[in-house]
């Protein structure tokens, strides 16, 4: 897959502003697959009827009923299938930020969402999540980084950077060896199956890792995203 990173979120973000039902709710269809998610911190949507009814709940709170807008944030990040960036919440199209929110979205072969996971900014500081973050971004420099992505991660799992995908255990510990030292930028947060902190390195370089853990908190998949989260203002 092809990923327009670009087009995709301008059109993101417009069928939040659409004011027109028909046009909305056709551009839902088009943007997620059928069975397409969207999950907030406390809700979770499924299926295109209520995408459409989440999206129209948010266009007639904020948008028909406050006068404000949603705007990129102009940062979209992708790689292998998924796609991170940043929203703005404004008073009409002036530039006063009233609110910040990251996206992460898992596409389908063909750029539609599969799965779109919506973070507010910042979040709330939580010691122990702050605590698995800062575990999970030693693994690779653990004095045995096997053993430690032996302990965190499922047999299974996928580690996908922007050098490619790594399945299993070994091909997990090596790349994280081979991609050196980070350290947590900011406070971690989570919903549902996924788990999300930024980072950065001894050489100033930022991003964000997206994590989706099965119940006993074991990571399935973990998606690395270089220079995410920098937003324009």
């Amino acid at each position: 897959m092809t990923l327009n990173a670009d087009d995709l979120l301008k059109r993101y973000v417009a069928v939040w502003n659409e004011p027109d039902a028909a046009a909305r709710g056709a551009e839902v269809a088009n943007l997620w697959t059928p069975d397409g998610l969207h999950y907030t911190q406390t809700r979770r949507f499924q299926g295109t009827e209520q995408l459409v009814a989440r999206v129209t709940e948010a266009h007639d709170q904020f948008v028909a009923g406050q006068g404000l807008r949603f705007r990129s944030g102009d940062n979209p990040v992708g790689h292998s299938g998924a796609l991170t960036f940043n929203w703005l919440m404004t008073p009409g199209d002036t530039d006063t930020v009233l609110a910040v929110g990251f996206d992460v979205v898992l596409l389908d072969d063909e750029g539609r969402i599969i799965a779109d996971y919506q973070f507010n900014e910042p979040p709330m500081p939580t010691d122990e999540l702050d605590a698995q973050a800062e575990r999970h971004l030693a693994a690779g420099t653990a004095e045995e980084p096997r053993k430690e992505v032996a302990d965190l991660y499922l047999p299974g799992a996928l580690y996908v950077d922007e050098t490619g995908a790594h399945d299993g255990v070994d091909a997990i510990a090596a790349a994280l060896v081979a991609s050196g030292a980070r350290q947590r930028a900011g406070s971690a947060s989570a919903q549902h199956d996924a788990f999300r902190y930024p980072w950065r390195t001894a050489t100033g370089e930022t991003g964000v890792d997206f994590l989706l853990r099965d119940e006993q908190g074991l990571i399935r998949e973990h998606h690395r995203f270089a220079g995410a989260g920098r937003h324009s203002a």
